[in-house]
């Protein structure tokens, strides 16, 4: 016979482990973590991203981290070595998982593989404000054709042997050019130039101007560059190629969510 006390405290015990499942981190069904063989390491890094996996080669924990919590590299501050040892890994999610599981599944397994430790927080970082010259904009408002067809704007990216670079963009707005502008300085692009338009430009500026080993290599970035030949000239600033439109970029430090790691080990526990 169960008695008054006993069916409340087997309810309770069951309140407690339906808790406890539910909040149980999200973690992947299978999942292999290996350092990349050493006659790999020069090799460029492949990633993918499907609906219920990942597959990351010749990675860095830099990487990682920024693709499982969602930051870029100038939200990110830890030890200079998350840059340095290479990985592969390959994780797959229970049924049911979505795509946008995926990110909490990589930081349970970055906890439970490297032992990382993170937290989050707002830091005021350098940023740099997008606006208007003295003078006034000088831009062409796009042809209501121009773009990619279908309402948005086309980006294209240019480069030289020699380190010069082109950026064109077609019935882009200004979110558009400061957008594009954060991925290749390395730091937020804020827009406060209050125009709303579309338009047509075309910037030329020197490649090793752009973003540094420091504001690189994270999920969706490119890579940090080669430094620059010896004897290369320096090329035109973009910050003076942006001018002829009637624009300026100023400094300025902007309150923003940054990741802290605390802590980390180098060789991952074995799959």
């Amino acid at each position: 016979m169960i008695t008054h006390k006993s069916a409340i405290a087997a309810a309770l015990l069951g309140a407690c482990t339906a808790w406890g499942q539910s909040t149980a981190p999200p973690s992947f069904e299978v999942a292999s973590v290996k350092q990349t063989p050493a006659d790999q390491v020069q090799a460029r890094r492949r990633a993918s991203v499907g609906t219920d996996r990942i597959e990351f080669h010749n990675v860095t924990l830099w990487y990682c981290l920024s693709y499982a919590y969602g930051v870029k590299s100038y939200q990110m501050f830890g030890p200079d070595w998350l840059r340095e040892p290479r990985y592969d890994i390959v994780a797959k999610g229970p049924a049911g998982t979505q795509r946008e599981d995926l990110p909490k599944m990589a930081q349970t397994l970055l906890a439970e593989r490297f032992k990382v430790k993170a937290h989050q927080e707002t830091r005021e970082i350098p940023a740099l404000v997008l606006t208007l010259g003295k003078d006034g904009p000088k831009l062409k408002e796009a042809a209501p054709e121009s773009g990619d067809g279908e309402g948005g704007a086309q980006v294209a990216m240019s480069a030289s042997e020699s380190g010069a670079e082109r950026l064109d963009i077609k019935g882009g707005t200004m979110s558009t050019l400061a957008n594009t502008l954060t991925g290749l300085l390395g730091q937020p692009v804020v827009d406060k130039t209050g125009l709303t338009s579309r338009y047509d430009f075309i910037l030329d500026f020197s490649r090793y101007e752009t973003a540094g080993p420091k504001a690189s290599g994270g999920f969706n970035e490119p890579p940090p560059l080669p430094p620059p030949p010896a004897g290369m000239e320096p090329g035109v600033s973009i910050y003076t190629s942006i001018q002829k439109f009637g624009l300026k970029l100023v400094s300025q430090k902007v309150p923003l969510n940054v990741l802290v790691v605390e802590g980390a080990e180098r060789a991952p526990v074995e799959n």
